[in-house]
């Protein structure tokens, strides 16, 4: 059973890339420095940077000399050992990987930061089932996203205590950095205060918002739709947002609590 729903995944994600952000790691527990790569006599500490059901991505610290003696090893076979600790399972999960090495370079424009490429020989059963979970959990939470547009939620104490919420959030734009209240949130849309002496908003100016919740830290972009001075001389400005996996996951398990 568990070899066709490897299969299945197999067919189904077929190249769709996995990146290793802040929330595949919460999804799919894994521990990136419990990573090593054995490759002929040497065993090298790297870091999943992106999966795939046809190869992985590590990325590790390493000179261009080490880069270059290590290039000898392309087209070998290598030994890949993963450790994942699932929310469900109390002892965690150790997958052996067999792989390909058929590419080894630096990251562009990142010093001393090297990247392997490995060819599963074929993916284990077990880790295609960890990155099948996760791209589901995507594809569902983007189907989300979609169903619960501009469903507000405005930001009380209880809210914000059932959210999660650390009631911080940053905004970045042309004119700096500023904090700001969130007024209310949904998947697709913020609403905010922001401080007395803040400059104007203009519509359409590109704005990042870094939001802080006890689960996740996260960032993610959006364009100002709009923005006045209230009576007081506060500015409450309107956002739309890009889709977020950890604010759709949130406000879902928010939805489901009412």
């Amino acid at each position: 059973m568990q070899k066709q729903e490897a299969l299945s995944y197999e067919e189904q994600f077929g190249d769709a890339p996995l990146y290793f952000n802040s929330f595949a790691v919460h999804s799919t527990g894994i521990i990136k420095a419990q990573t090593l790569l054995k490759v002929d006599t040497y065993n090298l500490a790297c870091v999943p940077y992106q999966f795939s059901m046809k190869r992985g991505i590590l990325a590790g610290a390493f000179s261009k000399d080490e880069i270059a003696f290590f290039q000898r090893f392309k087209d070998s076979l290598a030994g890949l050992g993963l450790v994942f600790q699932r929310p469900d399972e109390r002892s965690p999960m150790k997958i052996f990987c067999r792989c390909q090495i058929s590419a080894i370079a630096m990251m562009k424009e990142k010093e001393s930061v090297g990247l392997i490429v490995c060819d599963w020989k074929p993916i284990p059963p077990d880790l295609a089932a960890v990155l099948g979970e996760h791209l589901l959990l995507l594809e569902r939470l983007k189907l989300e996203f979609g169903d619960f547009k501009d469903r507000l939620v405005p930001i009380t104490p209880d809210s914000a205590k059932k959210l999660g919420f650390n009631n911080y959030a940053i905004m970045t734009c042309a004119a700096g950095q500023q904090k700001l209240a969130l007024f209310s949130i949904s998947v697709n849309k913020l609403e905010f205060l922001m401080p007395l002496r803040s400059a104007d908003l203009v519509a359409g100016e590109k704005v990042s918002f870094a939001l802080f919740f006890q689960r996740y830290r996260f960032s993610v972009s959006g364009d100002i739709t709009g923005s006045e001075r209230l009576p007081t001389g506060v500015q409450r400005g309107r956002a739309a947002i890009d889709f977020s996996p950890e604010l759709v996951q949130l406000l879902e398990e928010y939805y489901v609590g009412h």
